[in-house]
């Protein structure tokens, strides 16, 4: 089909290409999500979340203004108080409609949603991914000196070097790498001079020196890490691996100690053995001899019979022959 108008057909996108979501997708997608300051996009409830206008194409523009960065369509998000909910609850319902409705009708916005997938967080459900943030926790503190963290996790995320040591990690001494691991499992990534979180995309300039962090409050406000408190499942998660981890290798420590007590046990039974025997080892052998003798006795003496028993045949056969011959 033809467009009459032409002004729009470079916001047509082919049918086919609608599921596509490739990394030029995504990247766009970050860069619109980017520019929802807190201070810009303050107090919307998730309906209209900085993150359901961006995945729809929508940018920040200023104060409660939005601009669809395609068709260039606008949306005024300005909301009544919240203590009108009647008026409020309408005035939401309203925007989160003209996120689809507002778009010109030949923008591909109109069709297109960046996948629910893409703001997921993904669940910590095994020691490969433990390893794996340790991993790249080692390669953070490549470029990073000094660490500090504040907040929350000082007194909600205990965990010890000992803890990862059930993981068969032996360079975990150092706590600078334990924090590091805490940055890394709430999302933060190191890109050259700035942390920047996988799902918000706040960026914070830092010092590579010294690196003071907040891991929980430096997101911002709409971030899915904090939507009904994530970060504290993310937790739970980390903290059940682990724990189940130690269980089992207490339990694996536990049968190594029965073996060797067995072992142990077994060592000194020999030892008993081999004392007493060598106690005892002169009287066995005189035995052992006596023994010997009188069997070399009871050999001789049969032998001794039977030469007899040999001897004698023959002399009373020819005893016996005679008197036959004499009676005769």
């Amino acid at each position: 089909m033809m467009l009459k108008d032409s002004k729009f057909s470079s916001h047509l996108l082919h049918l086919s290409q609608l599921q596509t979501i490739n990394h030029k997708t995504l990247d766009e997608y970050r860069d619109r999500l980017k520019t929802y300051e807190d201070y810009l996009w303050f107090g919307k409830p998730d309906r209209i979340s900085a993150i359901e206008c961006a995945r729809r194409g929508w940018t920040c523009q200023n104060n409660d203004l939005i601009k669809c960065a395609n068709c260039h369509a606008e949306i005024i998000a300005q909301l009544p108080s919240v203590l009108n909910i009647h008026e409020y609850t309408e005035r939401v319902e309203n925007i989160a409609q003209a996120l689809v409705d507002a778009h010109h009708r030949y923008c591909v916005w109109k069709f297109m949603i960046i996948p629910e997938s893409v703001i997921q967080l993904t669940d910590i459900y095994s020691n490969e991914t433990i390893n794996k943030f340790v991993k790249e926790a080692e390669e953070f503190l490549l470029q990073i000196q000094q660490i500090d963290l504040v907040g929350q996790l000082k007194t909600t995320f205990q965990i010890e070097a000992t803890d990862f040591d059930l993981l068969s990690s032996s360079y975990l001494n150092d706590p600078r790498l334990l924090s590091a691991f805490k940055i890394l499992v709430f999302y933060w990534k190191l890109k050259g001079s700035s942390l920047s979180c996988e799902k918000c995309c706040r960026e914070i300039s830092i010092n590579r020196n010294h690196l003071i962090l907040d891991p929980i409050a430096s997101h911002r406000t709409w971030c899915p890490i904090l939507k009904n408190e994530q970060w504290k499942k993310r937790i739970e998660q980390i903290e059940t691996i682990l724990h189940a981890k130690s269980r089992h290798k207490l339990g694996e420590i536990q049968s190594i100690n029965d073996v060797t007590r067995f072992f142990v046990k077994l060592k000194y039974l020999f030892r008993f053995l081999l004392q007493h025997t060598e106690r005892i080892l002169p009287d066995i052998i005189s035995t052992q001899n006596l023994f010997h003798e009188l069997i070399s006795s009871k050999e001789y003496y049969r032998s001794c019979v039977q030469s007899t028993y040999v001897d004698n045949t023959p002399s009373s056969e020819l005893e016996h022959s005679t008197n036959n011959s004499k009676s005769t």
